[in-house]
């Protein structure tokens, strides 16, 4: 099976996803945040062969929804066609820190949530570990397999500890998930855990110059990672006696 298909599966489930805990993308504003994608961010970093891996904890919240200030006909038009809300801080930040130390536009990840549905709240509002280890393993962790990218950098402490979760695995620092050495590693991926690139994010990180740090050791990281690859499959096969 080609990757397109086996993502078109996991779309497929999650269409049938039944906790009444969230919104479901096809049950919230008339359907039109369901998309041909696991979840709506994808659709702006959708590359099948991407070597680097973005993995967010949740695309979005009932109330930034229902916001009239966050809903404006231009902004939900540009929503609906890119997956996210370009106007976002966050969005922002992030797309900065990939030009800045990987030397790569947003599009040319692949880029996924942990969860796949609407949070009920606010923006800020929690989602409960537990429900986010149950998407990790459901979701993010077989999208690592279809994809297979060398990294896998997941923003906040909670999505990459829902990964390591799923995994059978014991929960680390932020600290620690941000080392650049192989201490998290799925199916030849590279997992990591940077501070989420929100204003809270930053903070609890120490400011932009400690991120600008962690991002440039995992970018040198990720260089390595990739050459080596590049090795791998550069090597002749030795012919049959």
């Amino acid at each position: 099976m080609d990757k397109a298909a086996a993502l078109s599966e996991l779309v497929a489930k999650r269409r049938i996803e039944t906790g009444a805990a969230y919104h479901h993308l096809h049950t919230f504003d008339m359907g039109c945040w369901d998309c041909e994608y696991v979840v709506p961010w994808t659709k702006s970093a959708c590359n099948l062969d991407a070597q680097l891996m973005i993995i967010g904890q949740d695309w979005i919240s009932e109330d930034f929804l229902m916001n009239p200030r966050y809903n404006t006909p231009k902004r939900v038009q540009d929503r609906k066609r890119l997956g996210q809300d370009e106007y976002l801080p966050t969005n922002q930040r992030l797309k900065s820190l990939l030009f800045k130390h990987f030397r790569m536009k947003f599009s040319e990840t692949y880029a996924t949530d942990v969860s796949v549905f609407i949070k009920p709240g606010d923006m800020s509002g929690p989602v409960p570990i537990k429900d986010l280890a149950y998407c990790a393993e459901k979701y993010t962790l077989p999208q690592i397999v279809i994809v297979r990218p060398a990294m896998a950098l997941c923003l906040g402490a909670k999505t990459f500890n829902s990964i390591r979760r799923a995994m059978n695995e014991a929960d680390l620092r932020l600290s620690e998930a941000s080392i650049p050495a192989s201490h998290t590693v799925y199916e030849l991926t590279e997992i990591y855990g940077v501070s989420h690139t929100g204003g809270r994010g930053y903070a609890n990180a120490g400011g932009a110059e400690n991120v600008d740090r962690i991002w440039a050791a995992l970018a040198a990281r990720f260089v390595e990672l990739r050459h080596r690859r590049e090795k791998r499959h550069s090597v002749p096969a030795v012919p049959a006696c």
